[in-house]
């Protein structure tokens, strides 16, 4: 965190309202880290040798103060300012960690797949250029909700992306912003790894945190079409 930030750029801490900007891509970002991060922690909980229900509080505990963190860093930066948005992101990560650890044999997890846009060329100095991509364009992401359960090979994946994400709030009209900016939603199915390759969630944590390309559904500007490999 001290690399990242120059303090000597600090000011007065305050909260930033950006609870309205890109589609709330930028919240399910939050939601996914903070998810993942509760079953890493969880992980490491157990093999320190903490009995499964103290290792479920102390790493939904852990992920939620790490990423709350940043948001109190934040707050010291005119650049961005503490997002309250942000915080309610990182309590539905935990929340959803917690509701799935809870579940079995049904369980949930949060996914993520990238496709380059071609918003980026755009500006690719809000949006980022080549692997940068991937963390800064929002038009290229996608956030899944998979629904599994545990006697089954695969699992419902439902999922949300935006087009038209541009930036310019603040600066632009918001009726401007509003008319390029719309919301994709989609069904598909994703494998459940953990049935089909025997292995713990750990083995499989880069799996079960990456949604693998399949056929779906898109549903965007009241049209549905199929996609035969969506990613």
């Amino acid at each position: 965190m001290f690399l990242w930030y120059d303090w000597s750029t600090a000011r007065g801490w305050r909260f930033f309202d950006d609870g309205g900007e890109w589609k709330q891509m930028d919240k399910l970002g939050h939601v996914w880290t903070t998810y993942h991060l509760s079953w890493i922690y969880r992980t490491w909980a157990e093999s320190c040798g903490y009995p499964s229900d103290k290792a479920r509080i102390l790493a939904a505990l852990l992920a939620w103060s790490f990423q709350n963190s940043i948001e109190i860093a934040d707050g010291f930066f005119p650049k961005w300012g503490a997002s309250f948005w942000d915080v309610v992101a990182n309590t539905m990560g935990t929340g959803l960690f917690w509701i799935a650890d809870y579940l079995r044999p049904w369980r949930i997890d949060v996914r993520f797949s990238f496709f380059p846009s071609p918003y980026a060329a755009q500006r690719p100095d809000l949006l980022g250029r080549g692997l940068a991509q991937i963390l800064k364009d929002y038009n290229g992401q996608t956030y899944w909700l998979v629904i599994m359960h545990a006697s089954l090979p695969v699992g419902i994946a439902i999922g949300h992306g935006a087009r038209g994400l541009l930036g310019g709030y603040g600066r632009e009209p918001k009726s401007l912003i509003e008319a390029r900016e719309y919301r994709r939603w989609l069904l598909s199915l994703d494998p459940h790894w953990e049935v089909l390759i025997r292995r713990s969630r750990w083995a499989m944590s880069i799996f079960v945190a990456i949604k693998t390309p399949f056929p779906a559904l898109v549903y965007e500007r009241s049209a549905l079409r199929v996609a035969w490999i969506y990613f």
